[in-house]
């Protein structure tokens, strides 16, 4: 049997600190550009989901597919509310609807409630709704009419 020369225990662990250094660098590369390609996949979808956004939440294309129907005013036990129906007369479901009510008194604006529908209204269909007006300690200002508006929604 022969044996080879013994190795030298520094070089030896040299050597594998060497290899872990570069097996370590090889990995940060590998991450990092990983990394880069995930930010630039992301802020794409990023933009493409806020123009779309933008696109759905146009006010007047909601006005025109959104009708409020039924709507009248009721007071029980001390506490007014505006309720009605809300009806998807587009293409696409509407959800996070946002009805305004706008109270009057002698045609002069005196106050401002409003509500959004949780939910999806699919096209062709209804939701109910109730926008509360004050409350019992804190009643509604005094107004003789009111206007319906649909604000938003997605």
């Amino acid at each position: 049997m022969t044996e080879g020369k013994p190795k030298n225990p520094l070089l030896h662990a040299a050597g594998i600190v060497g290899r872990g250094f570069l097996l370590g660098v090889g990995f940060s590369v590998a991450l990092g550009v990983a990394l880069l390609i995930g930010r630039q996949v992301s802020s794409h979808q990023v933009a493409e989901q806020s123009e779309t956004m933008q696109a759905e939440l146009s006010g007047e294309e909601l006005q025109k597919d959104i009708a409020i129907s039924g709507a009248e005013e009721v007071k029980h036990d001390g506490v007014t509310a505006i309720i009605g129906t809300a009806t998807n007369h587009g293409k696409k479901a509407a959800h996070g609807i946002h009805i305004q009510a706008n109270l009057f008194n002698h045609d002069k604006f005196v106050d401002q409630y409003s509500t959004y529908l949780t939910g999806a209204i699919q096209p062709g269909k209804s939701q109910y709704f109730k926008i509360s007006c004050g409350c019992k300690d804190t009643p509604p200002a005094e107004h003789d009419s009111y206007k319906l508006e649909v604000l938003g929604g997605y």
